[in-house]
């Protein structure tokens, strides 16, 4: 199996909530992960504090350092730092600027890690924030990846098409700008759930659905395989999802609604599952997406497990493990339909049976 098997930290519960780093990288380490992504919040979780109560660039490079060592300790890869929001084609230029320089303390971060990948979604910033067009877009991110040539080795900077971004909501609006950066350490994040998010569903309505999705995502998938069977290597990693109908339809009216955010914001931030969840409301096509990804373009390298739903934020200490365990499962039912050939597992079966 070509494929290595990783993990947000974030996924396995919130620190916010109580759950430490290490018990989040003790879950892992039981369960098979062989790589974290680590997220921004998990670090700043172990960082000292100023007496005023901010965190200097020097108390993250220091909560680096100690994440780096207790990852090497503990036996499991950091793969990647995320994610780095809201950062490119931002009208106002000073703000812009102040995330450049956030940025600049990623990449800084990003090596004493030991990891040379930063992940960066397409930004959702509302409409009126944000330039029209890719020219800005382009320009913004060339300046990103330019920044992580600077070191040596090389950052990479995998930018992530999403189904709630403002502008770059498809995989095919991504693959035009990777186009037109044309810079060899920048490259694409792809979702499964993104992939299908956007043609399939409308979380905004009843069903949960958009007319003619199936069709929709279909054809898309082929141009998927198409366009990046030859151009692999361009996909800098593969973060598997599905998602749920929300429990009532996020519109006016309904408990989820929020006039500030987009229904595919509140969806993608509450609804997610695991891959190969059907059981608990799965309902994306997002074996067909696995299958364009793996048998149809022939990815291999880094496949992450993203979570994304209520249960993160819940105080009950077995989190961790819970959702450790819940992702082993699907990683096993996704081996399993793409045909995958078996090897010994690292943890015992009856574990994720």
């Amino acid at each position: 199996m070509p494929c290595k098997l990783a993990i947000p930290t974030m996924s396995l519960g919130h620190c916010s909530a109580g759950h430490s780093l290490e018990s989040k990288l003790d879950a892992a380490k039981a369960y098979g992960y062989q790589g974290v992504e680590l997220s921004y919040e998990d670090l700043l979780s172990v960082a000292c504090k100023s007496p005023d109560g901010t965190v200097t660039v020097q108390h993250q490079v220091q909560a680096a350092r100690s994440v780096r060592d207790l990852c090497r300790t503990k036996g499991v890869e950091i793969i990647s730092l995320q994610p780095f929001m809201q950062y490119e084609g931002i009208l106002d230029r000073s703000q812009h600027e102040s995330r450049f320089n956030d940025l600049l303390v990623w990449i800084k971060l990003a090596r004493t890690l030991g990891t040379d990948l930063i992940m960066v979604p397409a930004s959702s910033l509302p409409d009126d924030e944000l330039a029209e067009g890719l020219d800005l877009i382009v320009e913004d991110l060339q300046r990103a990846a330019d920044a992580g040539r600077q070191e040596y080795p090389h950052v990479r900077i995998a930018f992530e098409p999403r189904c709630s971004s403002t502008r770059i909501n498809r995989w095919e609006y991504g693959w035009d700008v990777l186009e037109r950066v044309c810079r060899p350490n920048f490259g694409l994040c792809i979702d499964t759930f993104h992939l299908a998010g956007l043609l399939y569903a409308d979380p905004a309505v009843a069903s949960g659905l958009v007319p003619h999705g199936e069709r929709a995502v279909t054809l898309s998938l082929q141009r998927f395989v198409q366009r990046l069977q030859a151009h692999r290597d361009r996909i800098f990693l593969v973060q598997m999802g599905d998602g749920r109908r929300p429990d009532e339809p996020v519109a006016p009216g309904g408990p989820d609604y929020d006039p500030g955010q987009t229904p595919r914001s509140v969806w993608s931030l509450k609804y997610r599952l695991f891959y190969g969840e059907e059981a608990r409301g799965g309902y994306l096509p997002i074996t067909a997406c696995s299958e364009a990804v793996f048998n149809g373009v022939g990815y291999e390298g880094w496949v992450s497990l993203e979570l994304f739903s209520w249960r993160m934020s819940s105080i009950d200490p077995d989190v961790p493990t819970e959702l450790a365990r819940r992702g082993a499962i699907s990683w096993r039912k996704l081996a399993l339909d793409m045909g995958w050939w078996p090897t010994l597992p690292t943890i015992k079966t009856s574990a994720v049976s």
